[in-house]
């Protein structure tokens, strides 16, 4: 049931075509974008701490957004934990990587606050954002969903087509009609794991907007039976994993 519901959050309205297809499609990439994650494991005393240190900074990041060194940032809380998993994470996202290490540069100087140091694991990721969408607003909260894909070996630039041509359609009518806030689909720019891991996050306002996409995906499956086939065929389903998250404060311009 799981791996169904996972696999459909993927192939709105999806039909079949073939993997030479989606390799000669790959080329037609969405607007170059880099984002910057961080993520960080606290202990269940020091949240409060960590969650006031992360607001300190919000003024930064607005400015950030402001004079357009940034397209995008948010600060989130795990709500669903894993034993050894991370419990808080922050992200910014930029047209560049001058402009995403300008970012980073800025609020390096905040890494040492008594919140962050009384983290007991912490690790980055630097992103390529193959696909990128999103409507403008500030001051708002929501849900983040990410899913992580491994492609087949072979399978990578079929991926990327298949997503940019039959999903992204999708999403950017979902984030037109208010049900999502933003998505971004990702690929490691400096990898910590091997080549031909994705992940597609997507930003919700609020757990209605959860089911109303969920709703449309049904919808879907119930239209077009196959769905599921296509990425199936281009991941390791054994790969697969899935995060949700509170997103305690986002702005995209």
């Amino acid at each position: 049931m799981y791996k169904r519901l996972s696999t459909g959050m993927m192939l709105v309205c999806a039909v079949m075509f073939s993997a030479v297809l989606l390799r000669a499609q790959a080329g037609a990439q969405d607007q170059g974008y880099y984002t910057y994650v961080s993520f960080w494991t606290v202990p269940r005393a020091d949240w409060a701490t960590f969650e006031q240190q992360e607001k300190s900074t919000e003024a930064t990041m607005r400015k950030l957004v402001a004079d357009g060194t940034i397209v995008a940032w948010g600060t989130l809380a795990s709500r669903v934990h894993q034993e050894d998993g991370y419990t808080h994470s922050d992200f910014f996202t930029a047209t560049s990587r001058a402009n995403l290490l300008k970012a980073l540069e800025t609020v390096w100087g905040s890494a040492t606050s008594p919140g962050l140091v009384a983290a007991t694991k912490h690790f980055d990721e630097f992103h390529h954002t193959i696909a990128h969408g999103g409507k403008s607003v500030s001051d708002a909260t929501g849900y983040l969903r990410v899913s992580e894909w491994q492609a087949r070996p072979g399978a990578e630039q079929a991926l990327q087509g298949y997503v940019l041509k039959e999903i992204k359609p999708t999403l950017d009518k979902e984030v037109a009609d208010g049900t999502i806030l933003m998505y971004n689909f990702d690929e490691e720019d400096v990898h910590a794991h091997p080549p031909g891991a994705f992940a597609l996050a997507i930003f919700f306002p609020d757990g209605a907007a959860i089911d109303k996409f969920f709703a449309d995906i049904a919808a879907a499956d119930k239209q077009d039976p196959t769905v599921g086939q296509v990425l199936d065929s281009l991941t390791v389903a054994k790969a697969h994993r899935d995060t949700l998250s509170r997103l305690v404060a986002f702005e995209h311009k």
